[in-house]
């Protein structure tokens, strides 16, 4: 009987101190949860209070990505909030500073990227333009060059094309420039040459309609009477010499191709001989060995009378060796 009343008793000691365990990790872990709570609720209010001192402005900004030559519209920008401290000089601070003027925007000069506030000097007044000189690349010139339908490739050259240019220019006979000018209204005939100037040569303009404002003029072909080309600046002083000694002109190259080759200068005795060797071979004959006859040979002289060169063609004579004294010639 004894037994079983100790072991009562130690059963009913362990479940009392089984529930006072967890009265007490209850109360532990409920005074956890308050503290957290507490601190929790303490930082959501503080935070509008921080929040309240520091003042904010409105900035425009842009809502995408912005290019050169792109017009300013109201899908293209955003408002958002600035730190007062933070606001960037020259910016806007509503839809109405930024377009005064909504039939005729403004357009971007320089590149703007998405997020950044839209500032004055990165755009043109309302109604204008962006500046070429914002559209050329680094150490970059911009020359013109005057062109007609022909040489300007039938009005197919357009701004962003990449073009070849070709100088054309007369030259003066070899075999009288050799010993004496050529003068004017004289019987010698002048010769041209042809050569490729410069190669890869990005168009900028047409007249004057460039690439900086994108969906302008239509898809039709447009005789334009001048072309401006994007050239470095040694390549600026080609193009400037070869308008003065010779005609300029275009040869449209291939989208997506920039290969340079190497081209000789052409005169106009190559006409021929591309012609001679594109020519079918004719075919093979049975030919009898004739002895050839002797000719006599010919060569030409300059002969300069009253002033004026003249080629003159005389026999060349073969030379007689005269027989020396003893028989040995």
């Amino acid at each position: 009987m004894s037994v079983r009343k100790g072991t009562i008793i130690t059963l009913g000691a362990s479940a009392a101190f089984g529930v006072l365990a967890i009265v007490l990790a209850r109360g532990f872990i409920n005074t956890a949860v308050n503290t957290q709570y507490e601190q929790a609720r303490d930082n959501v209010v503080s935070k509008p209070k921080q929040a309240a001192k520091m003042k904010t402005v409105p900035v425009m900004v842009a809502d995408m990505q912005l290019m050169p030559g792109t017009p300013l519209t109201e899908q293209t920008v955003n408002i958002v909030d600035f730190p007062a401290k933070s606001v960037p000089e020259g910016s806007y601070q509503s839809y109405e500073a930024l377009f005064l003027d909504p039939n005729n925007p403004s357009v971007v000069l320089t590149k703007i990227t998405q997020g950044e506030p839209i500032l004055a000097f990165k755009l043109s007044a309302p109604g204008g333009r962006a500046s070429l000189s914002a559209k050329l690349s680094k150490n970059m010139r911009a020359v013109s060059i005057r062109v007609n339908d022909v040489s300007g490739v039938a009005g197919f050259v357009r701004p962003n094309d990449y073009v070849d240019v070709l100088l054309t220019r007369e030259i003066e006979p070899a075999n009288i420039k050799r010993y004496a000018k050529q003068k004017s209204g004289g019987g010698n005939k002048s010769a041209f040459a042809s050569e490729i100037l410069m190669q890869d040569i990005k168009v900028l303009g047409a007249d004057q309609v460039s690439g900086l404002i994108s969906g302008t003029g239509s898809d039709a072909a447009k005789i334009a009477k001048t072309i401006t080309l994007e050239v470095n600046p040694q390549q600026a002083q080609k193009l400037a010499l070869g308008k003065s000694v010779g005609t300029l002109s275009l040869a449209l190259r291939s989208a997506g191709t920039n290969d340079m080759l190497v081209a000789r200068t052409l005169q106009e005795k190559d006409l021929t001989q591309s012609a001679k060797l594109t020519s079918k071979p004719k075919p093979r004959r049975s030919v009898r060995t004739v002895k050839s006859k002797p000719k006599n040979q010919t060569a030409q002289v300059v002969v300069v009378r009253d002033g004026e060169p003249r080629l003159v063609n005389v026999y060349r004579e073969k030379p007689q060796l005269q027989k020396l004294a003893g028989g040995a010639q």
